[in-house]
């Protein structure tokens, strides 16, 4: 009895320290504006007015990257990764009409303020995704 009263244990507090900083929604929000608006409205849903002008090159590299992809079909988020109780590494991709593009977030949260402190994209997955993720071979 006391192993599954331990067992209950690890598992809320696991819990609360993933509540801590779960920057889930957000990112899963930001990569369904894009699908409905395009990069500015991914962008204004991941960071507020006053990161505005940090984020005009972010919106170039963006738009640059996606540049002759086609539509965007669908959005995933995946291998959401707790740092600690503050940080979380977030990870998903764009797929559009002509291939997919995968991104990587690092989601911060403290004292009642949280937010992206940086954003990675590429059109290969090696580049952003986490070493030993993917089909395993036999």
């Amino acid at each position: 009895m006391n192993k599954v009263l331990l067992l209950a244990i690890v598992m809320v507090a696991g819990r609360v320290a993933a509540a801590e900083t779960d920057g889930v929604a957000v990112f899963r929000a930001g990569l369904v504006a894009y699908q409905a608006n395009g990069p500015d409205a991914l962008l204004g849903a991941w960071y507020d007015a006053e990161e505005q002008a940090m984020i005009g090159d972010l919106r170039q590299r963006l738009i640059a990257a996606t540049r002759g992809l086609g539509e965007v079909v669908d959005t995933e988020v995946f291998v959401p990764t707790s740092v600690g109780r503050h940080l979380q590494h977030l990870y998903g991709v764009i797929y559009f009409r002509k291939r997919p593009l995968w991104l990587r977030a690092d989601y911060y949260a403290i004292e009642g303020r949280s937010g992206f402190i940086s954003l990675e994209f590429s059109r290969s997955s090696e580049d952003i995704l986490p070493l030993g993720f993917g089909p395993t071979v036999h």
